[in-house]
């Protein structure tokens, strides 16, 4: 998979994976297919001259592979067997444990996933891939700001996997989703580069009036809290670098210039600031 431009016009994300198996055009930040591309004409002779043959397996690694197959198809199917759903919530434990989420999302994914489970719908992964996707769904329900890479990061499936098991939960459990909000993620980068809380609070302020006149529409919910709060630090004298609040963030620098451009372009930061000192 390689990282392309562009931006998700569900959620807002420019952290865009093509799928170059498929074709396919994830974000990384909410699962979502942004588009497919035909490869078809020149471009797929070039990648189909260009790929190296599979290499073979001995005998060994073959049997071993087919036992591990066979073990994997057992568990997803048997429903009824309590190692199996075993198996998923320490999966699920593990993965919220490691990106530091509330017992609340381990609960509601442990929900998700007995619900995919009963329903037959782990038969179209793997139970850690489900496992993954459900501790993301519960994420988002609930609105807590981890992203798919994050969640991918913390599973031993590949994004694009996750991403694919997630959206089968979304359509076959009807399961409704929070779209992600700057809000969400001022804390966090605040926290990272050590910002008072009242940087914080003047950086909500100034998202929230950005945010009133369709400011945040299409655009990256990290970027734009990035650049709030890099406004507010300067506002308030706690200056940071872009470097610093870019690198918090996940973005780019200029990412970051633009998003402040953008809002300082969209906001009255003077009156805000002397609301706000009141």
């Amino acid at each position: 998979m390689s990282v392309i431009e562009g931006v998700c016009g569900h959620c807002g994300s420019q952290d865009l994976i093509e799928d170059e198996e498929t074709g396919e055009i994830i974000c990384a930040g909410c699962g979502l297919v942004v588009s497919r591309i035909n490869l078809v004409g020149s471009r797929y002779v070039e990648e189909d001259t260009t790929t190296r043959p599979a290499k073979k397996m001995s005998p060994i690694e073959r049997r071993k592979m087919d036992r591990l197959m066979a073990i994997d198809k057992r568990l997803r199917t048997d429903a009824g067997d309590p190692y199996v759903l075993r198996v998923a919530l320490n999966e699920i434990k593990r993965v919220v444990q490691t990106l530091y989420l509330p017992e609340s999302v381990e609960e509601y994914a442990e929900s998700i996933y007995r619900r995919a489970q009963k329903k037959g719908l782990v038969l179209r992964g793997t139970i850690t891939g489900f496992a993954a996707a459900s501790v993301y769904a519960a994420c988002r329900a609930q609105g807590v700001p981890r992203t798919l890479r994050n969640v991918s990061e913390a599973s031993s499936d590949s994004l694009k996997d996750i991403a694919r098991m997630y959206r089968v939960l979304l359509s076959e459990l009807n399961i409704s989703v929070e779209l992600d909000s700057p809000l969400n993620h001022i804390t966090s980068i605040a926290g990272d580069v050590g910002l008072s809380h009242s940087v914080e609070r003047l950086a909500v302020e100034i998202l929230l009036e950005a945010m009133s006149v369709g400011h945040h529409t299409g655009k990256n919910p990290k970027g734009l809290a990035a650049s709030a709060l890099y406004i507010a630090s300067k506002e308030l004298k706690e200056r940071r670098s872009q470097k610093e609040l870019s690198d918090a963030a996940g973005i780019s620098a200029l990412t970051l210039r633009k998003r402040e451009k953008g809002i300082l372009e969209n906001i009255e930061l003077g009156k805000l600031v002397e609301d706000l000192g009141q």
